[in-house]
């Protein structure tokens, strides 16, 4: 008896490890699901999703999987894009400028197959211009973080991404002290050291073979806080006879002139100049606020330093903006313009 007993203790006990009819055992396997985001679009010419392609992704079911895609109703598959069977990778390079519906199918390796369907859209666009979209840099404070701890991020837009970046200070200036730019990311960082006016040339370069590139010229003005600073740059020479400064048009209106401009404070600002110590002003030459627009629907003060020179020679001269703030604030720099006869 006790024999029988534990014969049929072992049977149960095997029967529960195994499973038995009307008992319990092995969950189910859960269906096989796409879990993918849906696919990029495309470029015209351009790798499909980078050099790595785009890979679709499933879950639940028996690996390994098998995938496959068909053109929806009305549609067609993206004319020089493929479908791996056996990864679910998509490469290749799109030929054909348009919108593609396609319905993306998994099955897995039970018998019979779970499987899963998705339609998505593709949209193949012509490749556009590759350009900087900046407005403009902000200014920088010395001893702090430009841009925060994460730095600046700088924008492109057009071409084929990634992107690589570049700068060169214009001639006169120099690229901000302590300042870096990450040329894979596009990230200006670091700890502006210097209070001035920086200058320079923002390249972007693209993935295409060979790359578009696209430049533009920028500037950083690094200034203390509640600070005021000159920030127009060194005063070009002139010549005897010949209005100063160059020709400008704004709001319709032509003028000659050097325009002055100012950076932190409150606006708006005004400028004066002063000979510095053993010189005296060029003569024939003032520094004037220009009102431009006629006020009938906008206008704007535009400082310049204007006039045609009298006679040539070298001139120190100090310019001084002052902002609109109670007490105002002041900054000042020293220039030297140089009159040919």
């Amino acid at each position: 008896m006790r024999r029988l007993i534990g014969v049929l203790n072992c049977a149960f006990l095997l029967c529960l490890l195994m499973g038995c009819g009307g008992g319990v055992g092995r969950p189910p396997s859960q269906p096989v699901t796409i879990i993918s985001l849906a696919p990029p679009d495309g470029t015209l010419g351009a790798s499909y999703a980078g050099t790595q392609g785009f890979s679709f992704a499933a879950s639940g079911g028996t690996p390994p999987y098998a995938w496959s895609w068909t053109a929806a109703a009305g549609s067609s598959l993206p004319p020089g894009l493929s479908l791996s069977a056996g990864t679910g990778l998509v490469t290749g390079t799109p030929a054909t400028i348009g919108m593609y519906l396609v319905t993306v199918s998994v099955k897995d390796s039970s018998s019979p197959a779970s499987q899963a369907s998705m339609t998505y859209p593709i949209t193949v666009a012509q490749l556009t211009t590759l350009e900087i979209t900046l407005p403009q840099l902000p200014n920088g404070t010395p001893g702090a973080d430009y841009g925060g701890a994460g730095g600046y991020s700088l924008t492109a837009s057009g071409g084929i991404a990634p992107y690589t970046w570049g700068w060169v200070a214009t001639a006169g200036s120099s690229l901000p002290p302590g300042l870096t730019l990450s040329p894979n990311t596009g990230v200006i960082s670091g700890i502006s050291t210097t209070v001035g006016f920086y200058s320079f040339t923002l390249t972007v370069s693209d993935s295409e073979s060979p790359p578009a590139q696209f430049s533009a010229n920028y500037t950083i003005t690094v200034i203390q806080a509640g600070g005021l600073l000159i920030t127009s740059g060194t005063l070009p020479g002139g010549k005897v006879g010949f209005p100063y400064g160059g020709f400008h048009v704004i709001l319709g209106e032509q003028f000659y002139g050097f325009i002055l401009g100012a950076a932190g404070g409150t606006q708006p600002y005004s400028f004066t100049w002063a000979a510095a110590s053993g010189s005296s002003l060029p003569p024939g030459l003032h520094v004037s606020s220009l009102l431009l627009g006629g006020c009938s629907v906008a206008c704007v003060r535009v400082p310049v330093v204007d006039g045609t020179p009298t006679a040539a020679g070298t001139y120190d001269v100090v310019v001084t903006v002052t902002d609109s703030a109670t007490p105002s604030a002041q900054g000042s720099a020293n220039y030297t313009i140089v009159i040919n006869p």
